[in-house]
């Protein structure tokens, strides 16, 4: 299956920072089938959930290679 690749948004990448997240959503192993409009709903035990939306899809062909950049945003829905 391949995977994508995850960007954040500058408010994401704020709430991440805040609640040590960076890592693991940057680590994300989302499929290409994620459409934008979806959400990310990310468990982190006692800190309970985050929820990120998909806002971007982004191919990126270069030389002889192509891969999807998928953009979080949080708050999810704004």
């Amino acid at each position: 299956m391949s995977v994508a690749s995850i960007v954040l948004t500058a408010s994401a990448e704020r709430h991440a920072g805040r609640h040590q997240l960076t890592t693991t959503l940057l680590l994300l192993r989302l499929p290409v089938s994620c459409a934008t409009g979806d959400l990310v709903s990310l468990e982190t035990g006692n800190a309970g959930r985050h929820d990120f939306s998909i806002i971007r899809r982004r191919w990126i062909v270069a030389a002889n290679t192509t891969e999807l950049e998928i953009t979080l945003d949080h708050p999810a829905g704004r």
